[in-house]
């Protein structure tokens, strides 16, 4: 199916690994301008050749920390000074970190609200302009199915999260007159560096093996697995095409049914 982005330029920041790389993997084997950057020149270069093999229309590395403003600043106007335009933004970060409640103190909530909400609004801020002037755009927040399913182990997801999907909604009553539309996806747990983190604290929290902590959390799916970091791919490219053109202001749950919420 031809999702029409033939030559769209999409900024992936975090995209040279994790679910940023698998959605920049996707809308690479759409034919489009894909622009990524990351903090490891290494990986970077490795993104980028994979990137290439998938038929991207063309590839740009920018090597910087999508948390840091100057360093944002700097991705998303080298990418408008290469092709004079970004027609579609994953707003992606860092998951914050996870700790019992009790140990987190003011300045971990600070950061936690600074490297996922801060972060992926300033993304969002810089890019808005321009999608205005040209009356075309897709935003996608990458947030995670805790925003509306909290889970203690990962308070601080779950917060970063809802403010995230708050966001969204707001963002995209904003750009609707504009033509820009505004989403959400909720990845659920995913075979990610990430979720073996989640892993690892809930094992550390519980006082129970890796094994068994990865078997409680992939019961909680319908589907009794975790999810391939390709699964999230897919649903953002179809989110930022053509094909979605009457879609704003949703949330779509890549979680295996494990979202219990309606």
């Amino acid at each position: 199916m031809d999702l029409g982005l033939k030559d769209k330029v999409a900024l992936v920041p975090a995209g040279s690994g994790g679910l940023g790389l698998a959605v920049a993997l996707e809308l690479a084997a759409c034919k489009a301008r894909v622009s990524i950057c990351g903090r490891d020149d290494a990986r970077l270069e490795r993104a980028a050749a994979e990137l290439k093999r998938r038929g991207a229309a063309d590839v740009f590395t920018v090597r910087a920390d999508c948390t840091d403003a100057a360093d944002t600043e700097t991705f998303v106007q080298n990418t408008q000074a290469r092709w004079g335009r970004i027609d579609i933004l994953l707003a992606n970060s860092p998951g914050p970190l996870a700790k019992p409640f009790e140990t987190l103190t003011d300045a971990d909530w600070r950061a936690v609200l600074d490297t996922k909400v801060v972060s992926q609004a300033r993304q969002a801020r810089l890019v808005w302009p321009g999608m205005i002037q040209r009356g075309w755009g897709r935003i996608i927040f990458l947030a995670g199915t805790h925003g509306r399913q909290p889970h203690a182990y990962a308070l601080t997801a779950g917060v970063a999260n809802a403010a995230l999907l708050s966001m969204a909604k707001g963002l995209a009553e904003a750009g609707g007159p504009h033509g820009i539309l505004v989403t959400v996806v909720n990845p659920g747990p995913m075979e990610t560096d990430r979720m073996r983190y989640l892993i690892d604290r809930k094992s550390s929290d519980d006082g129970i093996s890796p094994a068994e902590a990865r078997a409680i959390l992939s019961r909680e799916t319908l589907l009794g697995r975790f999810g391939d970091p390709r699964e999230v791919g897919a649903a953002v490219a179809f989110l930022a095409s053509e094909r979605a053109s009457f879609i704003t202001g949703i949330y779509l749950d890549v979680d295996g049914g494990q979202t219990k919420a309606f």
